[in-house]
């Protein structure tokens, strides 16, 4: 129930992102878009498999299971990200509202 809603909120924060002028090969909303690829999209699968059991050098090695999806981290990130949209940093250092 939740994945929908902050599935929302990082498409709102990448529509409203600037783009960077000075460094338009490096794309912020690429990034945040992996982001939500990997963690809202994807589930979780369990490392039973005895594939996932991979031996090198006489140690057992096994493949790390996924995060399981944290939607108060999740949200907490949402918040970071409209807080800079926002530029609430600056307002609060400076002590003037922007117009």
């Amino acid at each position: 129930m939740a994945k929908p809603l902050i599935h929302k909120h990082y498409t709102r924060i990448l529509t409203q992102w600037p783009l960077d002028l000075l460094r338009p090969t490096v794309s912020f909303q690429k990034s945040i878009q992996h982001r939500i690829d990997h963690r809202l999209t994807s589930s979780p699968s369990s490392s039973t498999n005895p594939a996932d059991h991979v031996v090198a050098n006489g140690a057992q090695a096994t493949i790390p299971t996924p995060k399981i999806f944290d939607e108060k981290g999740e949200l907490e990130q949402v918040n970071v990200l409209y807080s800079f949209l926002e530029n609430r940093y600056s307002k609060k250092v400076s002590g003037k509202s922007e117009p």
